[in-house]
């Protein structure tokens, strides 16, 4: 199977999961999961830019989670400001979406700061991944527009975004997890091939 297709599959097959399931506290635990599979399974390869990769965007994905989980949104936020809660919300995403974004962007530069490994270097999936956290931080970014409109300018037929936020972001963290997967397998052919990359 080519590459491409096993990478429309692998995306694919996720999206229909996530957004069936439609409930984040299964969806993000399972996504997580996903994550750090990933991760372990380069680490266990030895595979320095895959381990990277996944953990650069497991150690944000999980920050970001924390930031809400911890409730520290709702305490910064008057309760009675529905302007200001929006604005804090789909702030913090959108600024946690372009930050993962940007560590992508320069992902070689930066594991090289982090190791001496010959082995780092551009993979062809380094031209994936921070084009899903844009993807990601343009919702973002629609969302906290359709929100301000709501809740400021009274604007109520303003909604499309904010219906279906949970399905468009489950489509990024589609889009990730079947790259991360895509990658894993084009890692274990690789192997299979004889082609190893060191830690």
């Amino acid at each position: 199977m080519k590459l491409s297709n096993l990478i429309l599959l692998s995306i694919a097959s996720l999206a229909i999961f996530y957004i069936q399931l439609w409930d984040d506290q299964i969806v993000a635990p399972l996504h997580f999961s996903l994550l750090s599979l990933c991760a372990v399974y380069a680490i266990h390869k030895k595979n320095i830019n895959m381990a990277h990769i996944a953990m650069f965007i497991l150690a944000i994905t999980v920050f970001n989670r924390v930031v809400y989980e911890t409730g520290l949104i709702n305490d910064v936020t008057p309760s009675g400001n529905l302007f200001l809660q929006g604005l804090f919300i789909y702030g913090t995403n959108l600024l946690f979406s372009l930050a993962l974004a940007l560590v992508l962007i320069f992902r070689v530069q930066l594991s090289r700061t982090l190791s001496r490994s010959v082995n780092i270097q551009l993979t062809h999936f380094d031209g994936i991944f921070h084009w899903v956290f844009i993807y990601m931080a343009v919702i973002n970014l629609i969302a906290l527009v359709e929100y301000t409109a709501w809740s400021y300018f009274e604007m109520k037929s303003w909604r499309l975004i904010y219906n279906n936020f949970e399905g468009l972001i489950y489509i990024g963290w589609a889009l990730c997890c079947g790259a991360l997967l895509t990658m894993m397998i084009c890692d274990t052919k690789a192997n299979n091939s004889g082609e190893t990359s060191t830690l």
